[in-house]
């Protein structure tokens, strides 16, 4: 028998459900291809099975919430507004909201950033103008209220700012990636006597750099305990004598001239005011350059004009 549909959708010559031939309408074909539809999803679904992909869980594995957020391995927290997560176990979670994108530990954002477990939380913002935001906060109630500190930011021009941009009021350090980048470190408020950088290495600080309410000291260890063999200086005049002070300018900047030293004439004097050694250069054969901390020239300077004036006063004696 042929199958004819009319215009008003009545089919002719199919039997469907167990009806016998004849005219059966639209909505009975419907509802019996959408009933075997449903069969045929649930017996698919039982024994679905893909190259990596098995339905062997043993529990709800993946849930989706009625806001459309989603949990695998776990029932996700309820979300404020149009926030949409995806929430991995009891305490990671990706998630958009404000035009903003979050990775976070521990949190989840519902009237307010709240914790998931009784633990310390952080999180990663891609913020909508380009810029990168780091933060963590201390060990927390389930469920408490958030406070965060602003550890990091790498903002859109690629300036580095730990804990905040740092001003004569707030404290704060930045790389900043500007025409002329820089290193800028700030104690805030605070004018007291403060390290703001130290050295370390095995033998544990071997220098700092402080500031104060006006100055900056640039620190290199000196303490009494640390030294043995302690000597009074001698002959200091006839070693300043060696030393050959020139005037030059550097090949990268000849159009200003400076008093100075060359390095390797200084090291046989004051071997510690030099670093490098002479015509070095490296595996490549590019020159490794000397370097001179002329500060380390002080002490001899200083026990010189000491000879000089007891000359001085023995002769006018």
């Amino acid at each position: 028998m042929a199958i004819v549909i009319n215009g008003s959708g009545t089919v002719t010559g199919l039997s469907v459900g167990g009806l016998p031939d004849g005219t059966v309408d639209a909505d009975t074909v419907a509802a019996d291809v959408a009933t075997q539809a449903e069969l045929d999803l649930k017996a698919n679904i039982a024994n679905f099975t893909s190259t990596g992909i098995d339905d062997n869980a043993t529990s709800t594995a993946i849930t989706i919430s009625s806001d459309e957020n989603v949990g695998i391995g776990v029932t996700p927290e309820t979300w404020s507004g149009s926030y949409k997560a995806l929430q991995l176990g009891d305490t990671a979670v990706m998630w958009q909201g404000a035009s903003n994108n979050y990775l976070t530990n521990n949190t989840y954002y519902n009237s307010g950033y709240k914790y998931l477990t009784t633990s310390g939380a952080s999180h990663i913002i891609q913020l909508s103008d380009g810029s990168i935001a780091f933060g963590v906060a201390p060990s927390g109630s389930a469920d408490s209220a958030i406070s965060w500190i602003d550890a990091m930011t790498i903002d859109n021009s690629a300036n580095l700012i730990w804990y905040q941009t740092p001003t004569s009021s707030a404290a704060g350090i930045s790389f900043t990636n500007t025409t002329h980048p820089a290193i800028n470190i700030s104690g805030g408020s605070d004018t007291g006597s403060r390290h703001r950088m130290t050295f370390t290495n095995g033998n544990g600080l071997v220098g700092n750099i402080t500031t104060s309410g006006s100055s900056t000291a640039y620190n290199t260890s000196s303490d009494y305990r640390l030294k043995e063999n302690v000597v009074d200086m001698e002959n200091a005049t006839d070693r300043v004598k060696q030393l050959k002070p020139k005037r030059f300018n550097f090949i990268a900047d000849d159009s200003v001239t400076v008093d100075g030293f060359i390095a390797h004439e200084v090291s046989s004097v004051v071997p510690e005011a030099i670093s490098g050694e002479k015509d070095a250069v490296d595996d490549d054969g590019n020159a490794v350059h000397q370097g001179i901390d002329q500060s380390k020239l002080v002490p001899l300077l200083v026990k010189t004009i000491q000879e000089l004036e007891a000359r001085i006063t023995a002769l006018e004696a």
